[in-house]
């Protein structure tokens, strides 16, 4: 029955999470803030923390909130998402703020970028690609020796029963998925590191994924 009722719930999440990234893509902000409880941007922001160089990725941006604050970290800081309906949201919000950055619409699997043209890929809170091997070998290509990859991502700490059930909602673990990370980071041959920040319900977890010099 509880493996019944997990499954019921990832197929609600991947069910969801399509929605949200294409005809009810103008609520994602909205959703992000309430499923967070307001936290959303705070633990987006943790990722800013790491980031180095000068020409930085941002990888599945969603509605572009972080493109802005990378582009004061970095000279040259550049966006690339698959879906088109995010695309329409950030001209949006760009164009209200007088602002430009090099975009591309296109999947993390096929990044169009040169070898080893990048020094830091950043990703918040990613999708199914993170845990696909041949992402992590298109992240070793493009990264420059002694370039990162930041992601981040959150884990439960809630003690609280009613609390812990809310984020498991939100947030369903996936028994397989710390195999499967571990599969495709060996993939890229990229070495691992795991830093956490915050205290209370819910811990932002960062990964860095490095390449060696």
């Amino acid at each position: 029955m509880k493996r019944l009722l997990f499954r019921l719930i990832a197929t609600l999440y991947r069910w969801a999470y399509q929605r949200l990234y294409n005809e009810f893509a103008w609520s994602y902000d909205i959703v992000s803030w309430l499923v967070s409880l307001g936290q959303w941007d705070s633990w987006r922001r943790t990722a800013l923390r790491y980031v180095q160089g000068e020409r930085v990725l941002e990888v599945a941006f969603g509605t572009g909130e972080l493109l802005p604050l990378l582009a004061v970290k970095a000279e040259n800081a550049m966006g690339l998402e698959a879906s088109a309906a995010m695309h329409r949201i950030v001209d949006g919000k760009l164009h209200r703020h007088h602002l430009r950055f090099p975009r591309v619409q296109g999947v993390v699997q096929r990044l169009p970028f040169a070898d080893e043209s990048i020094d830091a890929i950043v990703s918040t809170f990613p999708a199914g690609f993170i845990l696909d091997p041949i992402a992590h070998r298109e992240f070793a290509r493009v990264l420059r020796p002694g370039g990162r990859v930041i992601v981040v991502d959150v884990q439960i700490k809630a003690q609280n029963p009613l609390m812990r059930a809310f984020y498991s909602v939100v947030f369903p673990p996936v028994k397989e998925s710390g195999q499967q990370f571990a599969a495709a980071v060996e993939a890229g041959q990229l070495t691992r590191s795991r830093h956490l920040h915050g205290e209370g319900a819910v811990e932002v977890v960062v990964t860095l994924l490095e390449k060696p010099l």
